[in-house]
């Protein structure tokens, strides 16, 4: 442990069954430890000096093992990519294969972990320990690199169980786990007559920003297939709408995974998406070897603009003249939501069939029918429902933009109801009728076309409504937002621009 000894690093290659240590022959070397990359990067010169007899040609070539180590203990282990004519090298460690291999995987309905172990397997790289892991996996991948599978893999658990998992490659394979939540200790102890310190309390230069350019504060859980989109559940803050804008994320499911979950794996994406980011960057601090990716650190220095917990989501190590140092990068961990938590969750559950469902392309919110007929009906049982002060009601509640023009909103929201093949995220009425106009579903009233029940009238780019029925002489209509309120409406085609056909 690093307040046990000061740091003695040594570079060892092994070629052909011998261990040579070269650490005086190398030089600038440094290790990239990343929280998103699989495998960590050990990078170094060595001299090249052709003329002189007394220096190894070719000390490093492609395929050499390294192994870097303080005193007993192994800091990084792996194998040559790279070797230039200059001296430079760089090296990986073991995750490096399941990032380079491509495989063909099959997964239908088998747990996350055993879809896990198949991937490595296919790469030829043990597996040393996989943490407990709830989901399902039910997927064909060609050609997708084991790395990318269980990025993947890991993603839907996170969504699911509302934590975060780490995964990396020792001697022993490759181990997944949930990632910490608790701050470590990490000493650095600069010389054997000295005692070591924490190296939260030296801190080089700080840099880094607030940002919310990740921020998402809507969140709709899908499933896919054959070209229709199905809607499971949405999740929505409202002040946080309010405050930064609707900002949304659309997370793709595989099969139905129960009305329990899907407001679950909702209410998780939210709470992680929804918060203003806020990142540190860290130079020239001590260096620890027990400080990697995915480690938590507790620091006490508010004026720098660092404080609290913050997990490491790269390190870099350097080894050289100048002693062990690091450079951090930092993302806190105590940040509140971005603005309160008004969340609301809305759950509208997925067809039972949905691995084998098909239809023409669309959005199907819920396990509705999906007719015409239960969309108007929808619409008619609202007709009455009057918003409060401030453009408040329910429609802008549920979509998360509550207190704006809610015309689009209510007809998002009775598609919901409804199951209709109507998108849900929409609030303006040139969105929602580009949509269908891209996807050759719009008639003009100048080319003599009468509406059908389930049609939606446009009026240019101020209003929409959903048609109930209608005549030559003009259209009936149920509308949202008409005088405040919900309505029906007789219109006249003169006040009329086109209508989008849902159903054809």
């Amino acid at each position: 442990m690093a307040q046990e000894y000061a740091d003695e690093h040594r570079l060892i290659r092994y070629r052909g069954g011998q261990a040579r240590d070269i650490t005086a022959f190398a030089g600038n070397l440094q290790a990239v430890d990343e929280l998103n990359a699989l495998s960590v990067e050990l990078s170094f010169d060595v001299i090249t000096a052709p003329w002189d007899g007394y220096v190894e040609k070719n000390l490093v070539t492609p395929g050499d093992k390294l192994r870097l180590v303080n005193h007993d203990r192994t800091v990084f282990a792996g194998q040559v990519e790279r070797v230039g004519l200059d001296g430079s090298a760089t090296a990986y460690d073991r995750g490096w294969y399941l990032n380079k291999s491509t495989i063909i995987l099959q997964a239908s309905g088998i747990a996350a972990d055993e879809a896990i172990r198949r991937a490595c397997a296919k790469a030829g790289v043990g597996v040393a320990e996989v943490c407990s892991l709830p989901a399902k996996v039910t997927q064909v991948w060609t050609g997708d690199t084991p790395a990318d599978i269980i990025s993947e893999i890991l993603e839907a658990c996170a969504a699911e169980t509302g934590r975060q998992y780490q995964y990396f490659v020792s001697d022993e394979g490759l181990t997944v786990r949930e990632l910490p939540t608790a701050a470590v200790k990490a000493y650095h102890k600069p010389a054997d007559n000295l005692a070591a310190f924490d190296i939260t309390w030296a801190l080089g230069q700080v840099s880094g920003e607030d940002s919310i350019a990740e921020l998402r504060n809507a969140v709709v859980i899908a499933a896919e297939q054959d070209g229709r989109a199905y809607i499971g559940a949405q999740a929505s803050n409202g002040a946080s709408v309010e405050r930064f804008g609707f900002l949304q994320h659309v997370e793709t499911v595989t099969g139905d995974p129960g009305d329990a979950r899907l407001r679950q794996i909702a209410g998780n994406l939210l709470a992680r998406l929804d918060r203003v980011g806020r990142t540190r960057t860290i130079s020239e601090i001590w260096g620890c070897d027990e400080v990697t990716s995915g480690v938590v650190l507790d620091f006490n220095s508010p004026a720098f603009g660092v404080s609290g917990r913050n997990r490491v989501t790269r390190v870099t190590h350097h080894y050289g003249g100048a002693g062990h140092t690091m450079e951090l990068e930092l993302e806190a961990l105590d940040e509140p939501r971005a603005a309160g938590t008004t969340d609301t969750v809305s759950v509208y559950g997925l067809p039972d069939d949905i691995g084998s469902a098909g239809g023409a392309d669309g959005v199907t919110v819920g396990g509705g029918d999906g007719s015409a007929a239960a969309f108007v009906s929808a619409a008619q049982g609202e007709v009455g429902y009057r918003e409060g002060a401030g453009n408040r009601n329910k429609y802008g509640q549920w979509a998360g933009m509550d207190g704006v023009a809610w015309c689009v909103i209510f007809v998002c929201w009775c598609a919901a109801q409804a199951g209709a093949p109507i998108p849900t995220g929409y609030s303006y009425v040139g969105d929602m009728s580009s949509y269908f106009q891209s996807r050759g579903m719009y008639r003009t009233v100048a080319s003599g076309y009468i509406p059908k029940a389930g049609d939606l009238m446009i009026q240019g780019d101020r209003h929409i409504g959903i048609v109930r029925s209608a005549s030559r002489a003009g259209v009936q209509t149920v509308e949202g937002n008409y005088s405040d309120s919900v309505a029906n409406v007789t219109r006249y085609y003169s006040e009329i621009s086109g209508f989008c056909t849902p159903w054809g």
